[in-house]
């Protein structure tokens, strides 16, 4: 599902990327407005020569994607007006397969004949774009029927008549895997409507119905993150935003996605590290709570920031700053909640980076193994992870990068975690050590978490921004 971008940035390259973790090669199908693509034409497993140029070998369907390789799909390019730059290689559609504004759109269908990692970026390639945002993917065999909507972030103020509104509103996808999908949102703030979406009144359920493959996208300036949904099948929920603003009284502005969790999978504990400084200014983290039981009780550790909560109530949002690292948790696992972090537009850091959103994994959800693609076009890119300990032995199990070796450096996050920065590649496109962008594997004994930061430094990229978390290890954790 393209996620929605503002108009100007029509066109832009929509990319998958599927991740193999297993010990055996995996086979990828694809299908459009339900007829088949062939994967092979558009299709290609990347690496990265001596020279840092990114090599796309043709995906051989017979052969699959190999042991701890990536697998990307250049799924839609519409050049036709297009602002940004293209498709490294030409795409399966030369259509634009999202849009702007309220309406009903199609989705792409991914299927391997093993289970896989996977992502979604747009633009690809996009370092130059200003507007890139990517989201980790989950299976549809963890999709739920109960989610509570988030968006990316608040309206960009438009500015008074007769000036022509900026665009930067929030957005909200739900995406249906089977016909006759019923989704009914009870929201918070009065719904536009659009074309084939009709309008609500805020208090009032509203249902929609999707087929397969049909997605129904709300963007509008009022959010309604805070507002339950409910299905009868289950479906894959996401947040978005054309372009954001945060804080609002900022002037750069980024495009954001996540696919949100169901509430069954929502963690009644997190861990909180932002990413690394930009410039040698120390940066204050941002991030937003959204509450989803009532009498939810939260504690902090090591202190509880300025302006944080010590309880969230059933569809409130609270936002504050800290620069972290921080564990906060709910009083038992029946009062889950959400935590997203943020990065600051980059004007106050030398227009390095720009607006981001992501979702903060819970530990419960955190992985032994990793395959992952750092995007080769941002000239800034690092790591930020986090491990477990061990709750029979006390102890911190090694982490391992295969560019890199075990990790160093670790610092304490509160009595259970351990946490660490990586540098990838940076300043103009410089790898560190061994490693560089493209394909990455790392994995433990234990438990860990791996977020992915990539910004630009260079003229060309400046203002431009992504993170994405590198897996998630899905489960219900409540009721």
């Amino acid at each position: 599902m393209k996620a929605p971008l503002r108009p100007q940035s029509s066109g832009a390259c929509f990319a998958a990327i599927v991740a193999n973790t297993w010990a055996t090669s995996v086979h990828i199908n694809v299908a459009y407005d339900g007829s088949a693509l062939d994967p092979a034409a558009f299709t290609y497993i990347p690496s990265i020569g001596a020279n840092g140029v990114v090599n796309y070998v043709p995906y051989d369907p017979v052969a699959g994607v190999p042991p701890g390789q990536v697998a990307i799909l250049f799924l839609s390019r519409y050049s036709e007006g297009g602002s940004v730059i293209d498709c490294p290689k030409p795409a399966a559609l030369g259509i634009e397969t999202g849009f702007s504004g309220t309406g009903i759109g199609k989705a792409f269908r991914i299927t391997t004949d093993f289970p896989v990692t996977a992502y979604q970026m747009v633009p690809f390639n996009g370092g130059p774009a200003a507007v890139t945002s990517a989201t980790l993917l989950l299976p549809t065999s963890a999709w739920g029927t109960n989610y509570i909507a988030i968006n990316a972030y608040k309206a960009i103020p438009d500015p008074p008549p007769p000036a022509n509104p900026i665009g930067g509103y929030p957005s909200l996808v739900v995406l249906a895997k089977e016909n006759s999908t019923k989704v009914t949102l009870l929201p918070k703030t009065t719904v536009i409507g659009g074309p084939d979406v009709a309008a609500a009144s805020a208090g009032m359920p509203v249902t929609y119905t999707l087929n397969a493959g049909q997605f129904l996208q709300i963007t509008q300036p009022a959010e309604l993150t805070g507002s339950p949904l409910e299905s009868d099948k289950p479906v894959g929920v996401f947040g978005a935003s054309t372009c954001m603003r945060v804080p609002t009284t900022q002037s750069d502005c980024d495009s954001a996605q996540q696919q949100l969790p169901p509430v069954g999978a929502l963690g009644s504990e997190y861990v909180a590290v932002r990413h690394k400084n930009r410039t040698a200014m120390d940066e204050q983290g941002r991030w937003r709570l959204v509450g989803i039981v009532d009498g939810t009780t939260l504690t902090w550790s090591p202190a509880k920031p300025p302006n944080a909560p010590t309880s969230i109530g059933f569809g409130e949002v609270v936002e504050f700053e800290d620069p972290g690292p921080l564990v906060v948790r709910a009083q038992d696992k029946d009062h889950p909640f959400y935590l997203g972090a943020y990065m600051t537009g980059g004007s106050q850091f030398g227009n390095i980076g720009d607006p981001e959103w992501h979702n903060v994994i819970s530990p419960d959800h955190y992985l032994r193994r990793y395959v992952f693609f750092a995007e080769p076009s941002f000239p800034e890119t690092s790591l930020v992870v986090i491990r477990s300990r061990n709750k029979l032995s006390k102890s911190f199990a090694p982490v391992n990068l295969k560019c890199l070796g075990e990790l160093v450096g670790w610092q304490s996050a509160g009595a259970d975690y351990e946490w660490v920065r990586v540098d990838l590649v940076t300043g103009d496109f410089i790898p560190v050590g061994g490693c560089s962008h493209g394909t990455h594997e790392m994995w433990s004994d234990g438990p860990f978490g791996v977020t992915i930061w990539g910004w630009g430094t260079t003229q060309m990229t400046l203002r431009n921004s992504y993170s994405l978390s590198a897996g998630i290890g899905y489960r219900l954790m409540n009721q």
